[in-house]
């Protein structure tokens, strides 16, 4: 009987233990999870000048340039767009990087004619980054949601496409298409 028990109290503490570990494991885990990046995979940098063509959903032509620079200790990517075409004057400064409260990325978006803030809970996926606007409850807005999607296409370029939804279901709507290609120096 002494040795059935001993090897059941055994078998009791050994599962104690084990359990212990898995759990403290899962726990662990779910504290620190990897943060999302905003530094895109596969080593591609917005670092530098980029001039960028695309049209508005009105077929409307649509050319920028943009500056791309990582910044605070390579945690942040700062881009500023300038618009060529329509001569409208549109500036823009974007920063994209990881909020450690909301456990996602973020964008700030301050432009010239107002300002705006989108999120990722997903970060980079196959090679784009979608980030979403929240949703206006706004009657008189003309689209009560956005995003941009940006897509690494190669390594000197990368595609921006700015998309609406007129309603809270979001059913998106292209709006604006840029194909962006690295200044080359010379």
């Amino acid at each position: 009987m002494m040795l059935v028990r001993s090897a059941a109290m055994r078998f009791f503490a050994g599962s104690l233990v084990f359990c212990g570990l898995t759990l403290s494991g899962f726990g662990a885990s779910a504290q620190n999870p990897n943060p999302l990046s905003p530094i895109p995979p596969q080593g591609f940098q917005f670092t530098g000048s980029w001039d960028c063509e695309g049209a508005f959903r009105s077929a409307k032509a649509h050319q920028s340039t943009f500056t791309g620079a990582i910044i605070l200790g390579g945690k942040w990517i700062e881009l500023t767009e300038q618009d060529v075409q329509p001569a409208t004057g549109y500036l823009a400064k974007y920063l994209i990087g990881y909020d450690a409260q909301q456990k996602r990325l973020v964008e700030f978006d301050a432009n010239n004619f107002g300002a705006a803030t989108y999120s990722s809970e997903e970060g980079w996926r196959d090679g784009r980054l979608t980030m979403v606007s929240p949703v206006t409850q706004d009657p008189t807005a003309s689209y009560v949601a956005n995003r941009f999607l940006y897509s690494i296409s190669g390594p000197d370029t990368f595609t921006v496409d700015w998309q609406i939804s007129r309603t809270a279901a979001l059913q998106w709507i292209q709006s604006d298409h840029l194909a962006c290609k690295r200044r080359t120096k010379g």
